[in-house]
């Protein structure tokens, strides 16, 4: 079997942040349909169709049109992190798709119809889907991770969570399989996959070095099935991982009794 031979992301680039909403005031002060885009407004589009490509199997083919213009109108802030993870893509182009981008730049588009563009799609499913979900999906798993770390906590408590950790050094198999538990309980009410996800996430904070490409595989998988519904349960998250946090010192405390 043969390997793919490419280079890991550099995210250090800077990217545009420009909304697709922003991209539509700017061009409604035009009178015409279609248009030309800037090289930020095309960026703003593909990463808009990229996000809805990588997430449109998440709902029923009926919802599907509702899916889009959330992603349109930015109502879930979550889906902010495929858009991002888009743009660092594009910037990381080089040889034909860069070439394939810069021809793009050159068409008309009508934004009220982002996805009848047939060029445009092709490009993103072929030069940024396509390695996202196969070779790349472990670089998406491990960036969602981050992201999720810092969109679902305070900075401040991520602080107070690993000075405690350093100073009382528990062990981490010890220290993760109580905070698994803790997530389990009813109280929380949570989802297998958030609990999956919420413990991966503490996992690469606390202990990077201790995270495999397996963990990074799953969390891309996750995020890819479930970037709506956890968008839609984003402040239950953050709540959840914050009580669960706080928690574990009473847990990592205990000793005898019967054990949960």
């Amino acid at each position: 079997m043969s390997e793919t031979q490419y280079k890991v992301l550099d995210f250090s680039r800077p990217i545009d942040r420009q909304s697709f909403g922003e991209v539509m005031d700017e061009l409604n002060s035009t009178s015409h349909n279609t248009s030309t885009l800037s090289d930020g407004q095309l960026k703003t589009l593909i990463a808009t169709v990229f996000t809805y490509g990588l997430h449109y199997d998440e709902v029923p083919e009926e919802r599907r049109e509702l899916l889009l213009k959330a992603i349109l109108e930015g109502k879930q802030p979550l889906f902010d992190l495929s858009q991002t993870f888009a743009r660092h893509l594009i910037n990381n182009l080089d040889g034909h798709a860069k070439l394939q981008l810069e021809a793009l730049q050159i068409i008309e588009y009508d934004l009220k119809k982002p996805l009848t563009n047939e060029l445009l799609v092709d490009f993103v499913e072929m030069e940024l889907l396509d390695q996202t979900t196969s070779y790349r999906k472990w670089e998406y798993g491990r960036f969602s991770m981050a992201y999720l770390a810092a969109h679902l906590s305070i900075q401040d408590g991520w602080e107070n969570v690993e000075k405690n950790v350093k100073e009382k050094k528990p062990r981490p198999e010890v220290y993760l399989k109580n905070f698994g538990k803790e997530l389990e309980n009813s109280r929380y009410n949570l989802d297998a996959h958030e609990q999956l996800l919420l413990h991966l996430i503490v996992k690469s904070k606390l202990w990077p070095d201790k995270s495999a490409l397996t963990d990074y595989l799953l969390a891309g998988s996750i995020t890819q099935q479930h970037l709506l519904g956890l968008s839609l349960r984003s402040e239950k998250l953050a709540s959840t991982l914050k009580n669960a946090l706080q928690n574990l010192p009473t847990i990592n405390k205990r000793r005898g009794g019967p054990k949960l």
